[in-house]
């Protein structure tokens, strides 16, 4: 699954009209997490690679956040959506 941290901000979730800082793309457009639900998960920035390999494994539900960088005209990586749970347990 790929989150997605909008550049835009003023975007609204097309089942509830509510809004947040991340983002799933649907057919129909944009969702919140709390309508997808993935509310529940953590946000765990990149930069600790072996963190993110124990967090893969032991989570069940994972979500990879991503943004758009407009200077390089592609997706990168922002961090990971995580359990809590499995998020303590690896640290």
């Amino acid at each position: 699954m790929v989150a997605i941290r909008p550049l835009n901000a003023e975007w609204t979730c097309h089942r509830c009209g509510g809004t947040g800082d991340l983002l799933m793309m649907d057919s129909p457009g944009p969702a919140c997490l709390r309508c997808v639900g993935l509310d529940d998960l953590e946000f765990l920035p990149a930069g600790d690679a072996m963190l993110t390999r124990r967090l893969k494994a032991r989570s069940p539900r994972y979500a990879v956040v991503v943004r758009f960088s407009k200077t390089r005209g592609r997706y990168e990586r922002q961090g990971l959506l995580v359990e809590p749970k499995a998020l303590a347990d690896a640290r």
